[in-house]
């Protein structure tokens, strides 16, 4: 359900509440978790029925609530009653029995409520404010401001203790490592939000702000212990509690002294341009002008430019009734203005399910965060936890939503369960991590530096161009007289060069130099001295200037890695301007970095550079029931449709619910696009069935995700309804045979099927339409008998329901490793990717082995042999061999595609020769030459396959190469020695057929399971080994 703010701050809160932080949480004005009741009356306890009356109690059977009796007298209760021992009064710890949405009875433990075996009422209480508070309030919700989703308050694991007994708002931490300004700290049950660190003369002394979220200020002693907690917001009772304040709108105050205040005239004036007529204010002031009221809201009523007057109302102001000044006041009189419309937008939601006790906030893991850790075991409390998948809750990094199955996997094993987050795991590509650019490796990271402080240093060498005077022999070549050797260079080698410019040679001269400690070293000339030159027209030599302080790394005696920062080293040798140009990763506030590769010269002292800040990436997780993954429609965003269906797998999904149901069924889907949370209501609507309509239509290229929420499966009926009436048939709304005055309509054509009974035609204004609904009047359905374009998209006339079930499949060729990438097989490209309409370029697979030997099933150490690959490609072709020939080590064979196959069609890859490589496997089929060969790698050192009918088998390609200027290329491979294929008279030519060659290349990602093919037996062997097959079933439309 969604759940309202009952005050957000876009409106002017009491005086004493300007900065409003707390905001009571409703749904439909009825509140969620915690509500107060009347304890005392008969009406609310119902002593007979042993029930009470709560309207929209939202609890469900078996949750655990909390009674307070707020100081009250208790309700009594039998003492008989299963569970409750020897009390007469209510407990405070009792589990719901839900009667109905309005009325529910109470249990002393989780299995008696399941059990439905009440508590007896005996007596009402005293007192008008009973309360009823369920658990786990924090694990129940999605809470948004902004589009920004909230985490609630964790425990980040780090601690300390107090030093001294806390006065008013100071105490002294025993150690402020790990603490920083406007962190938020639990002492005892109280919640404090740190202010400033080192208040007053000691560094570890801390003023704090008391009482933050929620909580109440309670005494706190020396050594008690100081928890940081992290988040944005707790819920407690009725009531949410943000760490921060959302933001209310810009407030402007605008001051108007008294003797601005023209009284008989009833005006003031003031400098500002914030006024228009209409403009809601509030009066601050000790002494207004009568008959104002301070700290009340007025209106506007601008009469001039900087001229003003007061309105009672809005409406006031607008007709220009002004109030009546009868006084100045005394004093400034300010005038506060909001905004109301920039302030911070709200959502939220809360989830109910029948059970919560798989509900729990997930620790923090971001200490382990490292940019390169892609693995962390998770824990709720400090304790292991169990039981949940990727799609139970929510994962958030720095307050973005995580998509499960896409962005994250949780991976089970004996009593833990860890997250793994993809990171570079894409498929079809090799995964590979950084590390020195973090960034690039799509993990969450830690340490990522974003403040740097530094002190000069002296002695560095400043950046300076080396110069000299170019000598010319007696022979016309030249030499180099160093003028200055420059400083800050560096590198090995010679790779500096000098370049000589003018002089009218013969031949041009040029030079080299090497560098040591920053300066130029020594000039070569050997090589390139040139020719012709003259004393009196001496070239001018230009030497290159050394490398710029830039990327310069910097080094960590700690954990940090790859930071590295540009410099601009002065005249007199310190450094300045520091830029970082990488922030690195893994290194801590108030760590002492250096840098390193810069030459120096004596008096040196190094420039030290102190991570004065560092970026976290932050998590958050909990979890709050199932959430099931609806397929993604994106692709069907082109900036102008507005209506789309929801889909599991391909296949139409109807959300329902039963009548009567307060269930909202818009709040069960969470929409995200481009990664913000969509708002029911407001960004689209969902009233069930299978359709849901965005108020504005998704921009092209937009992303997507849908989840449906279950709560857990028990709560979630599936019933699968055989589709009937589908798009493009036709229906026609006949006369009841009791109204023969209400006419047969025209037919009309199905544009969607919103629900199992619900349709969508094309719009019809013809006869027949009437609001009388009884007698119920027949339909007749014509199912369609062509293609149609409905809503200008082509309709097939297909339908499933006739489908056959046929799965594409082929025969592995080849053995396969956990960690191959590509799994070869005797053909597939057309069956599984150019047989249908539109073409499929990207499929999944499963690969089984169905004659793997079964011993040992059912034991740990038995694999089954299946596995399944999603965003599956393949690659390959198939023809005639019309050319056999023989090397010292194998056969050669001449591919070439028929000018008749099916291949040269566009529709089927066009293909004009084939496109097989060296190292591919392919197999040779319906052969009439040879008597049988031992085929071996295209290395020769292993076998890939044996072959018992002429060169029936599988082999490997060894070599490529076209055979003139034709489109045959000749395959060469390896075999064993002696293989007595007699190739006389077998030369190529087209028209020859001397067999068939086939060969399929499914590039797959790590396979991730082992698989052996049988080659050693022919074709007949490759009729046992492993089958690749398609996930899913050819369409029926046909290319």
């Amino acid at each position: 359900m969604s759940f309202q703010l009952a005050s957000v701050n876009k409106q002017f809160n009491t005086e004493s509440e300007s900065f409003q932080r707390s905001f009571r949480l409703t749904h439909k004005t009825d509140p969620i978790f915690s509500h107060q009741f009347d304890g005392s009356s008969s009406t609310n306890v119902l002593l007979g029925a042993d029930t009470f009356v709560i309207k929209n109690h939202f609890y469900v059977t078996g949750e655990e609530l909390t009674y307070d009796t707020q100081g009250n007298t208790a309700i009594g209760i039998d003492h008989t009653s299963s569970g409750i021992g020897a009390e007469t009064s209510l407990p405070s710890s009792v589990f719901v029995i839900k009667v109905d949405e309005d009325r529910f009875k109470l249990a002393a433990t989780k299995p008696f409520a399941i059990a439905n075996d009440p508590i007896g009422l005996t007596t009402v209480g005293v007192g008008t404010t009973h309360r009823f508070t369920a658990q786990k309030l924090d694990t129940k919700c999605i809470v948004s401001i902004d589009n920004v989703i909230q985490s609630p308050i964790i425990n980040t694991g780090t601690a300390t203790t107090t030093e001294n007994t806390m006065l008013n708002r100071e105490v002294r931490f025993s150690d402020i490592r790990g603490f920083g300004q406007y962190d938020l700290v639990q002492i005892g049950n109280e919640i404090l939000r740190i202010q400033v660190i080192g208040f007053g003369t000691m560094p570890n002394n801390v003023l704090l702000d008391r009482a933050w979220l929620g909580t109440f200020e309670e005494p706190h002693t020396g050594n008690a212990t100081v928890t940081r907690l992290k988040g944005d917001y707790q819920i407690r009772k009725d009531r949410i509690h943000f760490a921060d304040v959302p933001f209310g709108g810009t407030r402007q105050t605008v001051g108007v002294s008294s003797a601005s205040v023209d009284v008989g005239a009833s005006v003031f004036t003031a400098l500002t341009e914030v006024f228009e007529t209409g403009t809601q204010v509030k009066l601050r002031s000790i002494t207004p002008p009568s008959p104002l009221v301070g700290n009340r809201d007025y209106y506007i009523i601008k009469n001039a430019t900087n001229n003003f007057s007061f309105a009672d109302t809005k409406g006031d102001a607008v007709t220009g009734i002004g109030i009546t000044l009868t006084s100045a006041g005394i004093g400034t009189h300010n005038l506060l203005v909001a905004d109301v419309v920039e302030g911070s937008e709200f959502q939220g939601r809360a989830f109910i399910r029948s059970d919560y006790s798989g509900n729990f906030l997930l620790d923090d893991l971001s200490d382990g965060f490292t940019g390169i850790a892609k693995t962390f075991t998770m824990k709720s409390g400090g304790s292991n936890i169990t039981g949940i998948t990727s799609d139970f809750g929510v994962v958030l990094l720095n307050n973005t939503f995580q998509k499960p199955e896409t962005d994250y996997e949780y991976v089970s094993s004996t009593g833990i369960t860890s997250i793994r987050f993809t990171g570079n795991a894409i498929s079809g590509q090799t995964e590979t991590y950084s590390s020195s650019d973090v960034n690039a490796n799509r993990l969450p990271r830690r340490g990522i530096i974003s403040g740097l402080g530094n002190t000069q240093g002296i002695g560095y060498q400043p950046l300076q161009t080396g110069f000299g005077t170019a000598v010319v022999s007696g022979f016309g070549t030249i030499t180099v007289a160093m003028g200055f050797t420059g400083s800050g260079y560096r590198g090995a080698g010679t790779q500096f060069k000098v370049h000589v410019r003018g002089g009218n040679p013969t031949t041009g001269a040029a030079g080299t130099f090497s560098i040591q400690d920053g300066n130029i070293k020594k000039v070569f000339m050997d090589g390139t001295p040139g020719a012709g030159y003259t004393h009196t027209n001496v070239p001018q030599l230009v030497f290159d200037s050394p490398y710029g302080y830039d990327d310069i790394k910097l080094v960590s005696a700690n954990t940090g890695i790859g930071a590295s920062i540009t410099i601009v080293v002065s005249a007199a040798g310190s450094v300045s301007e520091p830029v970082l140009t990488n922030t690195g990763y893994g290194y801590t506030v108030g760590e002492t970095l250096t840098i390193q590769g810069i030459p120096s010269r004596e008096p040196h002292i190094p420039a030290q550079f102190t991570v004065t800040s560092t970026s976290d990436d932050k998590f958050a997780g909990w979890a709050l029931g199932k959430f099931q993954i609806l397929d993604d429609f994106s692709d069907e965003f082109n900036g102008s449709k507005t209506q789309f269906t929801l889909t599991e797998n391909g296949t139409a999904v109807s959300i329902e619910k039963p009548n009567g149901n307060p269930i909202s069924l818009d709040d069960v889907l969470l929409i995200f696009i481009n990664d913000v949370l969509q708002k029911p209501g407001v960004a689209y609507n969902f009233t069930g069935g299978t359709q849901i309509r965005f108020t504005e239509p998704p921009a092209d290229g937009s992303s997507l995700q849908v989840l449906f929420y279950r709560g857990t499966d028990a709560d979630v009926g599936t019933a699968e309804a055989i589709e009937t009436i589908m798009k493009g048939d036709t229906i026609t709304i006949n006369t009841p045979p009791e109204n023969k005055a209400i006419l047969t309509q025209d037919p009309r054509i199905i544009r969607e099927t919103i629900s199992r009974d619900t349709l969508q035609t094309t719009i019809y204004k013809q006869q027949g339409i009437t609001d009388v609904k009884v007698p119920m009047r027949p339909v007749t359905w014509r199912k369609q008998q062509d293609d149609k374009i409905v809503d200008g998209v082509k309709v097939s006339k297909a339908r499933g329901l006739y489908a056959g079930q046929v799965f594409p499949a082929t025969n592995i060729i080849a053995d396969v490793a956990k960690t191959d990438t590509s799994v070869y097989a005797r053909g597939g490209l057309v069956a599984f990717t150019k047989t249908e309409d539109p073409n499929t370029t990207s499929f999944g697979v499963r690969i089984v082995d169905t004659n793997k030997d079964n011993t040992g099933f059912g034991t740990t150490g038995f694999t089954n042999p299946y596995k399944e690959i999603g965003a599956v490609t393949v690659e390959g072709d198939y023809g005639d061999v019309i050319g056999i020939g023989t090397t010292a080590q194998g056969i050669q064979f001449d591919f070439s595609i028929p000018a008749n196959s099916v291949l040269r069609d566009n529709a089927f890859g066009g293909f004009t020769e084939t496109g097989i490589g060296t190292g591919d496997y392919f197999v040779i089929s319906r052969s009439n030459a040879g008597s049988g060969v031992t085929a071996k790698s295209s290395n020769g050192a292993t076998t890939v396959g044996m072959t018992t009918v002429a060169l029936d088998g599988v082999f490997q390609v060894s070599d490529i190469a076209r055979v003139g200027a034709t489109a045959v290329i000749r395959v060469s491979t390896e075999i064993a020695s002696g293989h007595g294929v007699d190739v006389v008279g077998l030369g190529t030519i087209t028209g020859n057929f001397f067999g068939h060659y086939s060969w399929a290349k499914f590039n797959t990602g790590a396979v991730g399971l082992a698989f052996t093919a049988n080659t050693l037996n022919g074709l007949t062997g490759i009729t046992t080994a492993p089958t690749i097959q398609r996930t899913t079933k050819l369409l029926l439309d046909y290319t």
